[in-house]
Parts: C-alpha cells; structure tokens; sequence
C-alpha cells in the first residue's frame, strides 16, 4: 500500500522563493532550486537573563528579538531566475541588498516577508579549474516575517491543469489544482522551451515568441506526482 501521509519530508519539498522584481508593485517569485544542494535555516536571537527574587536564584531567560538566516550553497547556474537576481546584487548596498523572501513547508506552512541579501560573491566562487562555480549567499529576513499555517497532512495523488494560450509579452497564470485536498498544493513549475514561454514559481506563464511548449507541473511534497501543460503562444493582439 502507498504511503498516504507526509511523515518525515525530505528537504526538497521545502520552496524557498524570494522577490526578483523588488522594483515593481507586483512580486515575481523565483525559487532557490536548481543547482543547490543545501539550504540550512538558522536562528539569530537575541536574549536577556533576568534574576528575579522569587525566582531564588534561577534566572530567567526572554527572547528579545528573533531573525531566520537561510544558508544557501550550491553549484552556480547561469540563467536560473533566482540565482542571476542574487548575483546581480554582490556590489550593492542598503536597499540594492533588500527583497522579499517566501518559505513554504511541505505541509504548506509558509513565513514569508522582508530579507536582505548577505554573504554575495559577483558571479561565482572560484577554485579548481575543472570544478563548478560554487554559488554560496544568505537570506536574513528583516523585520517580523508573516507565518500562515496549513497543517496539510496528506501526500498529493493528483495534479490537474489546463492548457493555456497566451500572446507573446502577454502573461497567463497555470492553476493546477491538488488532490485530495488535505495535501500541500504548493506546485514547482518548469518551462521545456523557454525561448518560446517561460513562467515562474506562482504558474505565471509569459509568452516569448509564438509556437508551442509543455510546461511540467510537480507537486512540492510529492514531485513524482506531475503534469504536463500544453502552453500555446500567439502573436500580440
């Protein structure tokens, strides 16, 4: 018998996202995933030790202030959405350093905010000379982040989709839907022709030339569980 619940995840099923147009009212989502081997959260708190009488002598210990940093490492890839948007900040300052982030459980949960970009290096690392580039950075969210809980516990069976038609320039969003109901419906999205459509990590579909590709549809928590999306692109009305 297939197993049902989510259990014990594996990493992969995690979406960490962050913000690529910063600039523009509306966020574009990319996510950290190909070419990375490790994500590693962190907590960076601050506390204070108080000793008060009644307490007779044991001191109490408050957390005064709390920040999620996300260790990033992976092997450098030229052309994925999040890593160039990354890079492209290395020699900025204040702001230029400023995005948002989006972090998605595989039982849906997400916390997402504000972050600043740390720890960048132009382009990629450098070591041997027949090695990968290394690609290394940190996300270090600022301010109060917002946690929205989902508790999906179930593991995805099947994901549906329809075509889409979109104009070249013009963007039309894929809104698979997760079955059963209590499993994550976080979806991970990937173009099989980007000089004709590519699409980012919320569906979003943007047509490049006309012609026609296929874009897959995985589900977060359980990525053998698929579908492929017939994307169809037509000149600008």
């Amino acid at each position: 018998m297939a197993k049902s619940d989510l259990g014990f995840a594996r990493n992969y099923a995690n979406a960490l996202e962050i913000n690529i147009t910063p600039e523009e009212t509306s966020p574009t989502w990319a996510i950290l995933s190909r070419g990375i081997t490790e994500i590693a959260p962190s907590p960076n708190e601050s506390t204070e030790d108080k000793d008060y009488y009644d307490g007779y002598g044991t001191p109490t210990t408050d957390v005064t202030s709390t920040q999620i940093q996300y260790e990033i490492t992976g092997d450098r890839c030229y052309g994925d959405p999040a890593q160039d948007f990354i890079a492209s900040r290395a020699l900025e300052t204040g702001d230029g350093r400023k995005t948002q982030f989006r972090h998605t459980s595989p039982n849906g949960d997400t916390i997402e905010g504000d972050c600043t970009l740390l720890n960048l290096t132009p382009n990629s690392g450098q070591g041997e000379a027949s090695a990968l580039g290394a690609f290394t950075c940190t996300i270090a969210t600022a301010g109060s982040p917002k946690y929205t809980p989902a508790n999906k516990l179930k593991l995805p069976e099947e994901v549906t989709a329809s075509e889409v038609t979109v104009n070249v320039g013009a963007k039309q969003k894929i809104a698979p839907t997760v079955t059963p109901t209590d499993a994550n419906p976080k979806c991970f999205f990937a173009s099989g022709d980007t000089d004709v459509a590519t699409v980012d990590s919320d569906g979003n579909v943007t047509g490049v030339k006309e012609g026609t590709c296929k874009v897959v549809v995985r589900c977060a928590s359980k990525p053998s569980v698929m579908r492929e999306v017939e994307v169809t692109v037509e000149a600008a009305a």
